[in-house]
């Protein structure tokens, strides 16, 4: 039997100079067993590099209802077809792809591994890829939209037919456009402008920008407006809009309930007619016509909105509350200074004067947050009291009852291209463009 060294020597003179076992060699010498197959050298297989891998962080709305609710119902109205997304939220994620290990056999030939293929991020328009490559993120708020396998943030959501059991309720933090009509029962909740260029049924829209509906407000005593801007429409039946600023409609207002911090016109339509239900407005209202032959009673308000007075006295009774406990805290804090400048302050007091300095911040803020708003709405004030009347381009018919900075007027004539003003005390009927 030959040694060892003799063994090795003989295995690299035949080419096996890789992975060789001289253990496994010397274990098989010293027991002499020459009728078995041992396995003495090991090359080493090659090991091809990992693909780069995308993974998205955000869900796609499914459009298919939410959870069922405690009676077990399902809202089909509730659908999920609205990605909302935040500026610089994560959409994606890349892991990096990694570079292949060679191998060699045991004579030596090396055995090439194929490196990872890279993959590039999902980047479409508002969106931005982070520094390192590795992350995807939102440069917008917006929506979600996957386009030519790329994702889109769009500050519109759009909507090209009606919103209705295809669409389901639609809440956004971006502007809404609605190229159809939007059906009754059915909602759409944004922070920007919505714009609906068909009808409105009886829906509920809300809106922390303005609304625009090219068609008109078929209300059915269902439909309930509210935006923080202007409200423009076609039309308007049967409903209820509030507007933080103004209302425009081109033709009828009918037997319905509407109110703007700011102005009413209706005007621009051969119908731009207010009749029937309550108009009210902080400065003025202006329509064609006010009122109609058949004396369908029309109320209408120019001057402060009862919600604004309901506003300031909750804003007054917050302010002489808040102020009342920051007394309370100024005093307490002022103990507890003096407690600890004779050094007699323990852990407890220490941890109480703590709290109450950051009550006391909160106080302040809230203070100067309701002191603004008071501000703003004293403003809104003595505007509706300098300039409130209501103006009617063509006909007022009897049925109508004018109220001005709290006085009554009745039309029970008819009366042409005239306004009703404030003056003296009392409402006084002059010309239209007085």
């Amino acid at each position: 039997w030959p040694t060892l060294d003799q063994a090795l020597l003989f295995l690299k003179e035949n080419g096996v100079v890789e992975g060789v076992d001289s253990g496994i060699v010397a274990s098989m010498l010293s027991e002499k067993n020459g009728r078995m197959w041992v396995p003495v050298a090991h090359g080493v297989s090659p090991v091809d590099g990992e693909d780069a891998e995308i993974e998205y962080k955000v869900e796609f709305g499914s459009a298919k209802p939410k959870e069922v609710d405690e009676q077990e119902k399902v809202d089909l109205k509730n659908l999920s077809s609205v990605t909302v997304i935040l500026k610089d939220q994560l959409l994606a994620s890349k892991v990096p792809p990694t570079e292949g290990s060679p191998g060699v056999t045991v004579k030596g030939v090396p055995l090439k591994a194929k490196n990872g293929k890279d993959r590039m991020l999902p980047a479409g328009a508002g969106t931005y890829v982070s520094e390192d490559g590795l992350s995807l993120l939102s440069m917008i708020d917006g929506n979600l939209v996957l386009k030519g396998n790329k994702l889109n943030v769009v500050p519109v959501f759009q909507v090209d037919g009606d919103v209705d059991y295809s669409v389901g309720n639609i809440n956004f933090i971006g502007a809404v456009l609605v190229n159809g009509a939007v059906r009754e029962g059915f909602e759409i909740s944004t922070s920007g402008n919505i714009e609906i260029r068909g009808v409105v049924e009886g829906a509920r829209l809300s809106s922390k920008g303005n609304i625009m509906i090219s068609g008109g407000v078929r209300g059915m005593n269902k439909a309930l407006l509210e935006a923080s801007g202007d409200i423009t429409a076609g039309f308007i039946d049967q409903a209820k809009i509030r507007s933080g600023k103004d209302i425009s409609v081109t033709n009828a207002v009918l037997h319905s309930d509407i109110a703007a911090h700011g102005r009413i016109n209706v005007m621009g339509g051969n119908k731009a007619q207010i009749a029937g239900g309550k108009i009210q407005a902080g400065l003025e209202v202006v329509c064609l016509t006010l009122g109609s032959e058949m004396g369908t009673k029309t109320e209408v308000i120019v001057g402060v909105l009862p919600e604004i007075t309901e506003r300031k006295k909750a804003i007054l009774s917050l302010l002489a509350e808040t102020e009342e406990k920051a007394t309370k805290v100024e005093a307490n804090l002022g103990f507890l200074k003096k407690a600890e400048e004779v050094e007699q302050l323990d852990e407890n007091k220490r941890a109480l004067m703590i709290s109450l300095t950051k009550a006391k911040f909160q106080m302040q803020n809230q203070l100067k947050t309701a002191r603004d708003e008071l501000k703003i709405i004293e403003e809104q004030m003595e505007n509706s009291k300098t300039r409130g009347c209501v103006r009617v381009k063509g006909s007022c018919y009897p049925g109508v009852t004018v109220s001005i900075r709290g006085m009554t007027y009745i039309v029970r004539e008819k009366q042409q291209f005239c306004s009703f003003v404030y003056d003296e005390g009392e409402i006084k009927v002059k010309p239209y463009d007085y």
